[in-house]
């Protein structure tokens, strides 16, 4: 009985061993097999990542990015050869270089990208907008064409008239100005000049002698404004040599692009928001005392003979009736001309409700006209050098004006958004790139405005030009009217030589060398017309 007892505690025992026993191998078997597995998966990891050439080549751009010198040659041949081959090559080129890129380089590029959105923002950070500027363009149209193009997109003239009629200039800020001369500025301001007195004050602006020093002052200004410009296409140029954008992988001169587009907005934005729509220019200078003009010459206003004088211009001949009437009748619109020429010529001239009915500057624009003719002058004479302008601007703007200036404003805001978007998406780009473009710009920029100002500030000392703002078309033709009634001066309107109040020239008023500098250009010279010359 015993026997059998431990007979069976034996067996159970046994039993029980063998069970543990499995189990413990197989506990022991698993962890084994999973030791081994993680291992080999370690060693495995651990020789991709030492071997494995795209981490290697990612580094490597990492450390030479951070270590190195920039070597422009071969960043530019990197972007060379990216655009080579087709559209497709070029996309596929991009993203294997990208795909090499560490994050360190990576990082340096995504910040220079977005120090170059910057420069969309350039022009509001040069300066505000100045009258200064838009007289540098009556004055010098080229030099207030380069103005614009070194605003980056600002805009450089006040859109108010009430910027335009007030008296005397600070040139922004960055140009020293000492106030008028003693005995300058102590009379009636401009704005408050009646046509009379203004016409007196030309005149008297016509007589005074100055020494002349525009040309110089402007050629000076001209060539530095070139150079600040050719500042910033060397600088286009240097940044999209080795940069790509991403979108546009082919593009080679996107940033120049971009400052073709910057220009024309800022061109026609500056144009746009002038608040005249309508200005008349004069150019003055003085005419031979003793000058003889052909009879044949359209007299553009009746001369002030006393009732009952003779019919006999002041310059000693006899003007031709019928040629006289038919100039007449061409700017007095809405005037009876029943009367004959001989009795036109013999009034005072068109009175005061007269005038309000000539719109002369409306017709001479429309019409002008059809003349050449041929002056005798009687004794020797000096000829002025230079002329000076007169300027005469209706405030407010027509609903056509307006609208362009909605555009304008438009297009600015688009070409705004595009730039930064583009600077933003451009690629492969390092900060010493970024650093070296926005110096240059921004300081092109800023000494461009410093140059323009300087040219202002210079010319202005010799008072070359004179703006009256009015309020009316009819305004305008008071002050035309007396302005070319003063004898002994020659003026250019609208392509229109006029001397004496007659016509004796007419001439393109587009294509002409005064429509591109302005001032700087000599005035008509009558010798051309003089007999015998």
């Amino acid at each position: 009985m015993a026997e059998n007892t431990v007979h069976s505690a034996h067996r159970a025992f046994r039993t029980v061993g063998l069970r543990v026993g499995r189990r413990c191998a197989f506990v022991l078997g698993s962890l084994t097999s999973f030791s081994l597995l993680g291992l080999a998966a370690a060693d495995e990891l651990n020789g991709a990542s030492s071997s494995d050439p795209t981490d290697e080549a990612a580094t490597a751009a990492d450390v030479e990015s951070i270590t190195s010198l920039f070597n422009f040659d071969r960043w530019r041949q990197r972007g060379s050869d990216i655009r080579s081959g087709t559209i497709n090559q070029c996309f596929e080129n991009l993203s294997q270089v990208l795909s090499n890129v560490g994050p360190i380089y990576a990082a340096e590029n995504s910040a220079s990208s977005g120090a170059l959105t910057l420069l969309p923002t350039a022009g509001a950070l040069i300066g505000t907008p100045a009258k200064e500027l838009w007289m540098l363009y009556k004055m010098a149209p080229l030099a207030g064409v380069l103005s614009m193009m070194l605003s980056l997109g600002g805009n450089i003239v006040p859109d108010s008239s009430v910027d335009y009629e007030r008296d005397g200039f600070t040139y922004g800020g960055i140009i020293g100005s000492n106030g008028p001369a003693p005995g300058e500025g102590v009379g009636i301001p401009v704005g408050q000049m009646d046509p009379f007195t203004f016409a007196r004050e030309v005149e008297r602006r016509a007589h005074k002698t100055l020494g002349s020093r525009k040309r110089s002052v402007a050629a000076i200004g001209i060539f530095c404004q070139l150079f600040w410009i050719g500042v910033i296409v060397f600088a286009c140029w240097f940044t999209e040599s080795g940069s790509i954008i991403v979108w546009w992988c082919q593009g080679w001169g996107w940033m120049l692009a971009w400052y073709l587009v910057v220009i024309l907005s800022s061109l026609l934005e500056n144009f746009a928001l002038v608040p005249f729509t309508k200005q008349w220019t004069i150019r003055v200078s003085t005419a031979p005392n003793s000058i003889s003009i052909s009879k044949d010459a359209p007299m553009i206003f009746a001369p002030q003979y006393p009732e009952g004088s003779d019919a006999t211009c002041e310059d000693g001949i006899t003007p031709a009736p019928d040629r006289d009437a038919a100039s007449l009748g061409l700017l007095q619109s809405g005037v009876d001309i029943k009367r004959t020429a001989v009795e036109e010529i013999r009034n005072y001239g068109p009175t005061v409700s007269d005038r309000g009915r000539i719109e002369f500057l409306r017709n001479l624009e429309n019409h002008g006209f059809n003349t050449v003719g041929q002056v005798r002058i009687d004794q020797p004479w000096a000829a002025s050098r230079q002329s000076f302008l007169v300027v005469l601007s209706m405030a407010g703007v027509t609903h056509s004006h307006a609208a362009l200036r909605v555009c304008s404003k438009a297009i600015s805001v688009g070409v705004f958004a595009a730039g930064t978007a583009t600077f933003a998406s451009a690629s492969l780009i390092t900060m010493s790139v970024a650093l070296t473009t926005l110096c240059l710009v921004l300081a092109a920029g800023v000494f461009g405005r410093v140059a323009s100002m300087w040219m202002v500030s210079e010319m202005m000392k010799e008072h070359p030009v004179i703006h009256r703002v009015v309020r009316k078309e009819e305004e305008a033709d008071e002050f035309m009217y007396e302005i070319l009634n003063t004898e002994g001066l020659t003026f250019e309107l609208l392509g229109h030589v006029f001397i004496n109040r007659r016509c004796i020239k007419r001439y393109n008023r587009w294509f002409n060398w005064s429509s591109v500098f302005g001032i700087l250009v000599s005035p008509f010279n009558l010798r051309k017309l003089a007999l015998g010359s």
